[in-house]
């Protein structure tokens, strides 16, 4: 209430005027004339009678004038408050323009501010880029200084390292080469004792084969049958094919006698004559494995 009365002064002003002023109407108004009868008087009462439609009317005037009293008191206050209103709202737009005042020259100042830092971080920005790129660019001759001498140390490991790679090969050359003659040496000497060993072996086996040719001729004769009608003198040559102990696993007759019969007939000698002798050096089967020899049993 008291924060009202000191915003609004005057409209708190002209509301006490109005009620006094209403104050001073009621009392004027009223009918003061004291009307006692005082106890055990014997002064008759004088009475007047009134008409009732003239009291109406008195009613209804006072009651106007009551209403009419009201109604101006009413609009008073109302004119008071609608003055008190107006003058809220003048003050409190006028203190909206002093705050905005306010806020605009904070603004301002905030805004000088700001812009006095922003001033201030782009020449240290400025000049942070300048060191940066002095500092980078110190960094890159550096960097490049560095880069042409690992080049140059590069190129100098490189052509030692070429010397010695050719070093290298050139001995690995000559390593193979002594290596390769030595080994075509090798395989000249084992060539040779295998020819000579070969040689040496075909001398046996022909000695052991000159040997048991007869064995074998005789073992074939002894199961040899003449065919009825074949004449005497009559030879073939024949093949045999043999596995290790002597076994007969084919027999065939390569150079004829010019009779079939007897050809046939020498052909199964041959296989009942199985096994055939054989040297008891195993060595010698591989020159076993095929033998042929002329078959001649009239001799």
């Amino acid at each position: 209430m008291w924060q009202a009365v000191r915003e609004n002064p005057r409209a708190v002003a002209y509301a006490l005027l109005m009620h006094l002023g209403l104050l001073l109407l009621l009392v004027f108004s009223l009918d003061w004339t004291p009307k006692s009868i005082k106890p055990g008087s014997n002064k008759p009462i004088q009475a007047e009678l009134v008409d009732a439609s003239k009291l109406q009317a008195i009613e209804e005037k006072k009651l106007a004038e009551q209403r009419k009293v009201e109604e101006d008191k009413r609009k008073a206050e109302e004119a008071v408050k609608q003055k008190a209103e107006a003058e809220r709202r003048q003050q409190l737009q006028q203190e909206q323009a002093r705050k905005a005042e306010v806020e605009r020259k904070q603004k301002a100042e905030q805004d000088a501010k700001k812009k006095t830092e922003a001033d201030r971080k782009k020449k240290a920005d400025l000049a942070a880029q300048q060191q940066a790129e002095e500092k980078r660019k110190a960094a890159a001759a550096t960097k490049q200084k560095a880069e042409a001498e690992r080049k140059r140390k590069a190129a100098e490991a490189a052509k030692k390292k070429a010397a010695a790679e050719k070093q290298r090969k050139a001995e690995q050359a000559a390593k193979e080469k002594a290596a390769a003659e030595a080994a075509a040496q090798r395989e000249a000497e084992q060539a040779l004792q295998a020819q000579l060993a070969e040689e040496q072996a075909q001398a046996r086996a022909e000695s052991a084969l000159s040997q048991y040719i007869p064995y074998i001729q005789q073992k074939i004769q002894r199961n040899w049958l003449r065919p009825a009608g074949s004449p005497a003198g009559l030879s073939c040559l024949i093949l045999v094919k043999l596995i290790p102990g002597g076994e007969v696993v084919d027999a065939k007759v390569v150079r004829s006698s010019g009779d079939p019969l007897f050809d046939r007939s020498v052909e199964t000698a041959v296989l009942k004559a199985s096994p055939l002798p054989m040297p008891d050096d195993a060595t010698m089967f591989k020159y076993f494995r095929e033998i042929n020899f002329n078959f001649k049993p009239d001799t």
